[in-house]
């Protein structure tokens, strides 16, 4: 594990003069992944974890103190290493106000006092993260390679495997079916602390084991990087001993029939012989990991809520869940599925779509085609969750058979807003449109926005004054949203 200790004793860094200024507990034993350099503030959901973000600050000092803690507080949900600023130059330390939003949201905030190319400290660092991963990837390698030999010249004996697990990574290795029942353990067994790592084992697209590894070492990297590369070769190891219920087989096969459209007929049949209530509405949502997929049992937990069942099955590398749940307040079920997958995957690195709801199980296709479609659109990031009932008018725009058409109407309603973003580099369109999509909420798309109120007001008042007269008492809402929208379709995506 790289340390951040030890990344500000490397020599570019410390040509930098760099001083911790935040006093976030365990800053110095923070691991370091990766380095990174951005002056890009909405940068946030593109980092994973772990990543020491360099900046020359300029951006953020320019803001607010409001929306600078704004910048941190959304750098701390993603648990990156540190913060480090360039502060060379300007002749005062960062503000204090600065200092206490990283200390308020847990941000280890270094300055650096003295100019030093990012290019260097990236490299340096970086070499030694690779190094590191090298490492790591041989003890794994080795592992992959002795694990497949017992399961060819031995068979694949549960026992054996899990011990050669636990010897090569120093690490309490267990694994449990998916009720929780133990299903072999080895290794010493290891107090709390440390690290850990868990990886769902899928054998034919259902979820047949869960592999847990815990070691006394507070470093992760060998255990998820196990994690990730061993969870094939033990579902092969499982595959001749797992042996698929009727219920899991007959779920499998009403997954396999959503996803790829079977008739009407067939897809009932198949409702029936999976336990789903005969003329219960449906939702299918769809899940993407980027890594082991280790949350999907307490996500799938979580959506069991008011009455609703559910059924999952893995398949080319995502996971469809079919939620099944009565007419009678499928607004209300919707919106406490929505809530509970967010809640559950908060932090993760699992991103979801949930289609529209559709009144039959025979049109669950649909539901899963669409939240495909929102998937495409949203590109969500980790560990967020996109509605289709969100995109229903760029889905609309997307299915005009002659898009050309809408060009006229989008002039004859925005022409005036158009032309004073072309002329003058402005992004009221996308203000507009954030502003329409928020139900005409000041506040709520000033937060999307990160901007003040303010200078949200003064933008909406541009705008009227552009379109004519408030777009809320014009008799043209409707008519201004589908042509905001169609504009920003085409010119591609929203600014901030």
């Amino acid at each position: 594990m790289i340390t951040l200790s030890q990344v500000l004793a490397t020599a570019p860094m410390a040509a930098a003069t760099p001083v911790v200024r935040s006093s976030v507990p365990g800053t110095l034993q923070r691991a370091v992944r990766w380095v990174h350099s951005s002056e890009v503030l909405e940068i946030a959901p593109l980092l994973r974890g772990g990543e020491l973000l360099l900046s020359g600050g300029e951006s953020l000092l320019a803001l607010p103190a409001a929306e600078q803690e704004t910048y941190v507080r959304s750098l701390a949900a993603r648990h990156i290493a540190a913060l480090a600023l360039q502060n060379a130059g300007a002749g005062v330390p960062l503000p204090e106000t600065l200092v206490a939003a990283a200390d308020r949201n847990g941000l280890p905030l270094i300055e650096l006092r003295t100019v030093a190319p990012f290019v260097d400290i990236a490299e340096a660092v970086n070499r030694l993260v690779v190094n590191e991963q090298a490492a790591a990837h041989l003890v794994v390698d080795d592992l992959s390679r002795r694990i497949a030999r017992q399961i060819t010249d031995k068979g694949p004996h549960l026992p054996t495997i899990l011990q050669l697990l636990a010897g090569a990574l120093d690490a309490e290795v267990s694994l449990a079916a998916p009720d929780g029942s133990l299903l072999g353990r080895a290794g010493d067994a290891v107090d709390d602390g440390g690290s850990r790592a868990e990886a769902g084992i899928v054998v034919g697209g259902q979820h047949a084991a869960q592999l847990t590894l815990r070691s006394p070492s507070e470093d992760p990297l060998l255990l998820e990087l196990a994690a990730d590369r061993l969870s094939g070769i033990l579902a092969l190891a499982l595959a001749q001993a797992f042996r698929p219920t009727p219920a899991q087989v007959a779920e499998a096969r009403l997954l396999e029939a959503v996803i790829e459209g079977a008739d009407a007929e067939s897809v009932q049949r198949l409702w029936l012989q999976a336990g789903l209530d005969p003329g219960h509405a449906a939702i299918v949502a769809v899940f993407r990991a980027s890594g082991r997929d280790t949350k999907f049992p307490a996500v799938e937990r979580a959506l069991q809520v008011r009455g609703v069942q559910v059924k999952s099955h893995l398949w080319d590398g995502e996971r469809a869940v079919l939620l099944a749940h009565p007419h009678q307040g499928a607004r209300a079920a919707r919106e406490v599925l929505l809530r509970a997958a967010r809640e559950a995957l908060a932090g993760s690195d699992t991103c979801a779509a949930f289609g529209p709801n559709v009144a039959e199980g025979s049109r669950a296709h649909d539901s899963f085609v669409e939240a495909q479609e929102v998937m495409k659109l949203g590109m969500p990031g980790a560990g967020q969750v996109l509605d289709a009932m969100d995109f229903l008018g760029r889905r609309i725009l997307a299915a005009v058979p002659h898009p050309a058409f809408l060009d006229s109407y989008v002039e004859s309603a925005l022409g005036e807003v158009l032309e004073w973003d072309r002329k003058h580099g402005t992004t009221l369109l996308a203000t507009l449109l954030c502003w329409l999509d928020s139900g005409c909420n000041t506040t709520t798309s000033a937060a999307s926005l990160n901007i003040e109120r303010q200078t949200m007001h003064k933008r909406l008042s541009k705008i009227q004054a552009l379109l004519g007269g408030d777009p809320r008492t014009s008799g043209r809402l409707f008519s201004i949203h589908i042509a905001a929208a169609a504009a920003a379709a085409a010119v591609g995506p929203r600014g901030g």
